[in-house]
């Protein structure tokens, strides 16, 4: 009786991903079955429902799927795709520095927070959308204009999470910097900057869609050629099912980029594990 149950303690106890990843239970019950029945389920009422009811030229999914071709081999969708990354990437990487540094002076010097505290969480609750007519008037009709869309969409939440990281520090880690009397330089850069890389990399994946949603704001106002060009044109022309192609690169490119973020954190900051 006692080799029974410690038979039956000794035996791991699986969990429901555990027994999914096993293959138990009917093959119609796995997720990866249920996402695509979603998906096809979505696609099906959606075509149903705009081609019973909506004008001709809405798009369908039947009519994305026959103009994707076309897209695909036009050289201006490559030329607005190229336009836009490259402006997000920059903006991003501007962001990133210029966010990281406030960011940290907001959150580690009081006075300052004091100061600009307000005005930070004022601008990152704004809709930035609003500004962008001002600042085409500012910079013109141009690719700067779309660049300092995305750098204020993009550094807002990264300037807002590094200061509430470079907040949340332990002070005992302070505390031992000081006694070691390192300099003030070093204590930000070796102690506080590493431990509000958790918070910087949240508001990186936040930047990343306001960045995007920058850059298509931008480019429709100021008429800068990019994707969200791409698409106001066409919708204009009334071609939406070659327009939904350029909408469904743009959230290509944003799981492409946050794709690469967690590439690199799991390269290059194997010691942070990401919950999920």
């Amino acid at each position: 009786m006692s080799s029974g149950v410690e038979t039956l303690r000794s035996t791991p106890v699986r969990g429901d991903d555990e027994w999914a990843a096993a293959g138990a239970g009917p093959w119609w019950c796995r997720p990866a079955v249920l996402r695509i029945a979603a998906g096809v389920l979505i696609l099906a009422v959606w075509q149903f429902v705009v081609g019973s009811w909506a004008p001709h030229y809405v798009a369908r999914p039947i009519g994305v799927v026959r103009d994707l071709p076309k897209v695909l081999t036009d050289n201006v969708f490559y030329h607005d795709l190229g336009s836009t990354l490259f402006a997000v990437i920059v903006g991003l990487l501007i962001a990133l520095v210029g966010g990281s540094l406030l960011g940290l002076v907001v959150g580690r010097l009081s006075d300052v927070q004091r100061v600009l505290g307000m005005y930070v969480s004022g601008l990152y609750a704004m809709p930035i959308i609003a500004l962008v007519p001002l600042i085409t008037v500012w910079f013109g009709y141009s690719a700067t204009t779309r660049l300092v869309v995305i750098v204020i969409e993009a550094g807002l939440p990264i300037v807002y999470s590094v200061a509430e990281g470079a907040r949340a520090v332990p002070v005992m880690h302070i505390e031992v910097s000081r006694l070691y009397r390192a300099p003030w330089w070093r204590v930000w850069g070796g102690v506080v900057l590493p431990a509000a890389v958790p918070y910087v990399l949240a508001g990186v994946d936040l930047a990343i869609g306001r960045a995007l949603i920058g850059a298509v704001a931008a480019e429709f106002i100021a008429a800068v050629h990019g994707l969200g060009y791409y698409v106001l044109s066409h919708v204009n022309s009334f071609k939406e099912d070659q327009a939904f192609v350029a909408v469904l690169a743009l959230a290509l490119l944003a799981v492409l980029l946050r794709a690469a973020v967690n590439g690199a954190t799991r390269r290059w900051l194997r010691w942070y594990r990401q919950s999920g």
